[in-house]
């Protein structure tokens, strides 16, 4: 679909926030429920808490805490990855709706909504940053 034929002003950027809303939700319940069967499958129960400590948010800040799932993605438990992955996309859907936003506000000059997006992208930015 192009963008053109969704419509026009904030319509539009109501189609494309709500196609990111349900695209980031369905593919976090598609990986959670994944996970949680494949991690069934292998340990015969649903006990994450005695398997693997490193499903918790650690480490200095939440991108670095995603930098290290992903840089050990081989090694780990692929059950406990992809329901980490789940968490990780239901927790950036909001944080890539503001930043779209915030590119449709630029490309289409409304400065007042510009600013008051960017101080959302912004205090998302450092929510996440600051862990």
């Amino acid at each position: 679909m192009k963008l053109s034929e969704l419509g026009c002003g904030e319509s539009r950027l109501e189609t494309i926030v709500s196609y990111i809303l349900i695209g980031g939700v369905t593919l976090s319940l598609v990986l959670e429920v994944a996970g949680i069967i494949e991690f069934y499958r292998t340990y015969g129960s649903l006990n994450i808490l005695t398997q693997d400590r490193s499903v918790f948010i650690q480490g200095k800040n939440f991108f670095t805490f995603l930098a290290g799932v992903f840089g050990r993605a081989k090694a780990e438990n692929s059950s406990l990855f992809m329901m980490t992955l789940g968490m990780a996309s239901l927790i950036l859907t909001p944080f890539v709706m503001a930043v779209v936003a915030l590119c449709y506000f630029l490309w289409s000059r409304k400065l007042k909504y510009v600013l008051v997006t960017a101080i959302v992208v912004v205090i998302i930015s450092v929510s996440l940053a600051l862990h």
